[in-house]
């Protein structure tokens, strides 16, 4: 299957310049068959784990655009720090959440906290855009400031990542070891940029386990 990719010229070897994949494997657009049948499949899984959804109004570059009325997924709700709704997002991106909702739970989170979910937009580094679409392009990413927790705490990311209780970190372990979403940037592994946030990528799967919520250590 094609993969779309999106070029950006690094320092390398003269004349062979290297081309930065940011997109899920298989994305391309408009969404290929595929990735319509992914979709599908996607909603029937957001149905079966009994997240409410609707339909979003057609969003430039999210594949399978859906809203969540009350922002709620698994228990967890996405508590928006600026802006009002409606908050589109990939159906991928809600049954990410939906996966590691228990994990958070058992943790004690409740909410998180967000500045950014969609956004068309690309990549940025110390300050600069890139040359590559950032996954809030494609509905699959949120920038979470704080999380929220059972015993009212809620903790900023910036203020708070490096307390005693690694109550943040340990939230952040949750995304990093979840099959479904790639490695978060934190303040622990990319200071300059996400010393504030954690930038939270979900994958869009193509197959039999497109919005399967399954552990990255399953066969």
């Amino acid at each position: 299957m094609t993969t779309l990719l999106l070029a950006l010229v690094v320092a390398g070897s003269p004349g062979k310049p290297r081309k930065v994949r940011n997109m899920p494997d298989g994305w391309t657009w408009p969404p290929s068959a595929a990735m319509k049948e992914a979709g599908a499949r996607c909603l029937a899984a957001l149905d079966a784990a009994e997240v409410q959804h609707r339909p979003a109004a057609p969003v430039k570059k999210i594949a399978t655009p859906i809203e969540i009325p009350e922002m709620r997924i698994g228990g967890i709700t996405l508590v928006p720090l600026r802006g009002e709704g409606p908050f589109p997002m990939d159906c991928h991106f809600a049954a990410a959440i939906a996966g590691v909702a228990p994990e958070l739970r058992a943790l004690g989170v409740r909410s998180l906290h967000f500045r950014t979910l969609h956004k068309y937009r690309a990549v940025r580094k110390r300050g600069k855009s890139m040359r590559f679409l950032s996954r809030h392009a494609v509905g699959l990413a949120i920038d979470v400031f704080e999380v929220g927790f059972d015993d009212r705490e809620i903790l900023r990311v910036k203020a708070h990542w490096s307390a005693a209780d690694h109550r943040l970190a340990k939230v952040a372990a949750v995304f990093e070891h979840a099959a479904a979403f790639r490695t978060p940037l934190t303040p622990a592994n990319d200071p300059r940029d996400h010393d504030d946030h954690l930038h939270l990528e979900a994958h869009m799967q193509l197959g039999d386990r497109d919005a399967a919520l399954v552990p990255k250590d399953e066969p």
